[in-house]
């Protein structure tokens, strides 16, 4: 499978990542823990521009507009959203960490890319979307309807 230099990017980001990519930076053992069970210290272990380097790629791939990110990222303010260069707390890496999960099971449920990027955009009448796209879902909830989205995409992919 072909990946372009952006998506090797967020994969890196998401699969495991030791001393010898990130120098000092041992972040997490595997992308599940991660996204589902990162402690506070590894989280803040995460150079802030690897986050938002991964946050502009998802929002690219998602198609989303900067209002859909923002909710997304915990209702971000517009001046911090658009510096690129503010840092980050644990709850905004929390949700590019569920974001990356997402996109990444996306990729391996999905050969086809364009059907990993379009899926949130489709309407879905499984729980728990209930006839909702699943981007309408996850902007209509907290960090709880991300971990809920990337929860139902690993029982799909059988974790």
């Amino acid at each position: 499978m072909y990946f372009s230099l952006n998506e090797h990017l967020i994969h890196l980001t998401c699969l495991f990542i030791d001393n010898r990519l990130f120098g000092d930076y041992n972040i997490v053992e595997s992308s599940q823990e991660f996204s589902m069970q990162t402690n506070t210290r590894s989280l803040q272990s995460i150079p802030d521009e690897v986050v938002w380097k991964s946050l502009t790629n998802l929002v690219e791939r998602f198609d989303l507009k900067e209002s859909e990110a923002r909710i997304l990222m915990g209702d971000m303010p517009r001046s911090t959203y658009t510096s690129h260069k503010a840092k980050l707390n644990r709850d905004q890496k929390e949700r590019v960490s569920y974001l990356l999960g997402i996109y990444k099971s996306l990729r391996i449920l999905f050969e086809d890319g364009e059907q990993a990027r379009t899926w949130i955009n489709r309407k879905n009448d499984l729980p728990p979307f209930k006839g909702l796209t699943p981007k309408e879902y996850m902007l209509e909830g907290g960090m709880v309807r991300l971990a809920d989205v990337r929860k139902f995409l690993d029982f799909w992919r059988g974790y």
